[in-house]
């Protein structure tokens, strides 16, 4: 009886850990998408991937919310050549996850090339089983 009782909780904390690794890896992949979307310009992967209650809070401090996120996606005034994520940490706390991560972007405005580094938190909430972005807070480090 108490070797049964002992695989049983054993049995349930492999399962706990395996869709833990199952959720940081789809947090990855969403972050991975963000990032890209910025180059391909794809609205249809935001609109998925953010919450309609979305606020990201800039390195200037401005709040934007989805439709200003999306909108600013497709705006002319700059144009996004390249993106890639640097590095990503994903913490789990329960329908909570936490994405740490920076990011390298390339890219053209009022005729001028550039390039900046971002250290992002994004919040995401899993929602009916799905993850959605509702919160991020996006930084410059001093070295740029």
């Amino acid at each position: 009886m108490k070797y049964g009782i002992l695989f049983l909780l054993l049995s349930l904390s492999m399962q706990v850990a395996s869709a833990q690794e199952a959720d940081i890896k789809k947090l990855k992949e969403l972050n991975e998408k963000w990032i890209a979307s910025f180059v391909t310009r794809d609205t249809a992967t935001m609109r998925g991937i953010y919450a309609d209650n979305m606020e990201l809070v800039s390195p200037g401090g401005k709040i934007f919310h989805k439709k200003d996120l999306l909108k600013n996606l497709l705006s002319t005034d700059q144009e996004f050549i390249s993106s890639k994520v640097d590095s990503v940490r994903v913490r789990i706390f329960g329908s909570i996850g936490l994405v740490n991560a920076t990011s390298t972007v390339h890219g053209k405005a009022a005729q001028k090339e550039f390039t900046v580094t971002t250290c992002y938190l994004d919040v995401y909430e899993k929602r009916n089983g799905r993850w959605y972005a509702v919160a991020s807070q996006v930084t410059v480090p001093d070295n740029q």
